[in-house]
């Protein structure tokens, strides 16, 4: 099929792989070999204190970004995709409206379509969100300076990953409003996590949100359900994203749009609009870039008219903390709340030779 693809930014790959999870493994894997340079003095092997040039960091995170991205433009080309750079939003069923970022517009006409304009973070509306200092996941990657004391406001996966790849030495603080850290992970996996990055943390304040913030030459001070306020030299706001499916003027091609941005769609990610279908975080969770690939393979096929349809058993999750936590399927926490008679093994890390992650517990290793 003849294909258009409409992109607001200058480099394709969306969020995973420009300011999710390809930047953030980069990171991490820096921030790794920090820690086990530091944990070989325990074996007698013993490096000097590293130091961090932060441009040269940036450096080597954007080159890793700009090798993928630059071999998703090759194959857009290889495969005959004309790209359009600008914002789109739709005319009618059948044209779309693109405000071209040179300047200019573009109406493209086309027979069907796909939406994948995915989702962005989440902002407080009473942070000073102008201020440098309080940033989102994409301004944590930017890594501007290496705080002294960092609040991360969120104890999802990505609050958490952002702590683990932006922190490199800082000390940090989590807010969540609430009561466990990572929802959606097993308990046990998380308690491991926890032990492991104990060392890292001034605070874990589990119940509790931020209810305000001021900006001043000290820092960012953030006053707390409780009213305890505290100050910080950067704040890093992950309490989640939201879909984009308000900002497409999707009802002026008749695509229904729930009143969270979501665009309901079919097994065949078929919208309610049958030449149009949406993947991806716009079409709800989990919000996963593997997720969203499967996706667009099946509304893909389905367009060029295939049987093919979405049905998933398990989604595979990941988060990208350290250690790494990954799970498929139900865990044991949803499988007790629906009653799901379920059997456990277990094996320690104890038993894994010269693994040095920590116990949190007798039950505490992976499952």
């Amino acid at each position: 099929m003849q294909t258009v693809l409409v992109e607001r930014y200058p480099t394709l790959g969306g969020v995973c792989l420009n300011v999710g999870c390809i930047p953030s493994k980069a990171l991490l894997h820096i921030a790794s070999v920090m820690e086990e340079a530091q944990h070989m003095g325990d074996s007698g092997v013993r490096f000097a204190a590293p130091s961090i040039d932060l441009d040269k960091l940036r450096l080597h995170k954007d080159k890793v970004v700009g090798t993928l991205t630059g071999g998703l433009a090759g194959m857009a080309k290889g495969r005959k995709v004309e790209v359009v750079q600008g914002v789109g939003q739709f005319v009618d069923p059948h044209h779309l409206e693109v405000a071209l970022a040179g300047g200019g517009s573009k109406l493209i006409r086309f027979q069907k379509a796909i939406i994948a304009a995915g989702s962005q973070p989440i902002a407080l509306p009473f942070m000073p969100n102008d201020d440098p200092r309080v940033v989102d996941s994409t301004g944590a990657l930017e890594l501007r300076q290496i705080p002294q004391r960092m609040l991360v406001v969120g104890g999802g996966i990505i609050g958490l990953e952002m702590a683990s790849v932006s922190a490199l030495g800082s000390r940090i603080t989590v807010v969540e409003l609430g009561s466990v850290l990572m929802p959606g992970a097993d308990r046990d996996l998380v308690k491991v996590w926890e032990k492991k990055n104990a060392h890292r943390f001034d605070r874990i304040l589990l119940n509790t949100g931020v209810v305000a913030a001021a900006a001043s030459p000290e820092g960012i001070e953030v006053t707390y359900s409780n009213d305890e306020k505290e100050s910080f030299d950067l704040v890093l706001v992950a309490v989640g994203r939201s879909p984009n499916g308000g900002k497409l003027a999707a009802e002026k091609a008749g695509v229904a749009v729930n009143e969270r941005g979501f665009i309901p769609v079919d097994t065949q990610l078929r919208t309610n609009v049958a030449h149009i279908f949406a993947i991806g975080d716009i079409v709800g969770q989990p919000m996963l870039a593997h997720k969203g690939v499967h996706e667009a393979h099946v509304a893909a096929e389905a367009a060029h008219g295939s049987k093919r349809c979405f049905d998933a058993l398990q989604i595979p999750s990941v988060a990208y903390t350290d250690p790494e936590i990954a799970w498929a399927g139900k865990t044991e926490e949803q499988c007790r709340a629906e009653g799901i008679t379920y059997g456990k093994s277990v094996f320690p890390w104890a038993a894994s030779g010269g693994e040095r992650w920590p116990m949190a517990g007798p039950r505490a290793s992976p499952s």
